[in-house]
């Protein structure tokens, strides 16, 4: 009887260590968690990255962004105030005067939220870029597609 008491003991403890790996090794679906690990992981801030056709975004809250103008290349983008409706916009537009989405001088406008119709919000300051480490962060699922200039 004693041997298979601690068998049961020992599935347990296997079966609650695993639990636990499988929780530590989630990807945190709250912006705000994100946010905190995507600051965590950061690089030392930059003036300015290139700007891509076709960028992906996802928000992080009313204050931050995340990019990726490629796959492989991430910034952390904030903000220095709230930028009313960045964390439910389903479209937003960067500035990029020359190619370049720069630090201080190119903003991030809002452009439509869900059940709104389209209309330009007043542009939002790029105050931080900072460089992610894209292959040690798990990309979320939907991440939304940066509005052209042209569109």
């Amino acid at each position: 009887m004693c041997a298979r008491t601690s068998d049961a003991i020992a599935r347990l403890l296997a079966c609650t260590w695993m639990i636990l790996l499988c929780a530590c090794a989630h990807t945190p679906t709250d912006p705000r968690e994100r946010l905190s690990r995507y600051r965590a992981q950061a690089g030392l801030p930059v003036a300015d990255f290139p700007y891509v056709r076709n960028m992906r975004w996802e928000a992080l809250g009313d204050q931050a962004l995340a990019v990726w103008p490629r796959r492989e290349t991430g910034f952390l983008i904030e903000l220095p105030s709230p930028c009313h409706g960045l964390d439910e916009a389903r479209a937003i537009r960067i500035g990029h005067g020359d190619g370049r989405v720069r630090t201080r001088i190119d903003a991030i406008r809002v452009l439509s939220l869900p059940g709104s119709p389209p209309m330009q919000r007043p542009p939002c300051p790029i105050m931080l870029i900072s460089p992610l480490p894209t292959p040690g962060l798990a990309l979320p699922d939907e991440l939304r597609t940066v509005e052209d200039e042209a569109q």
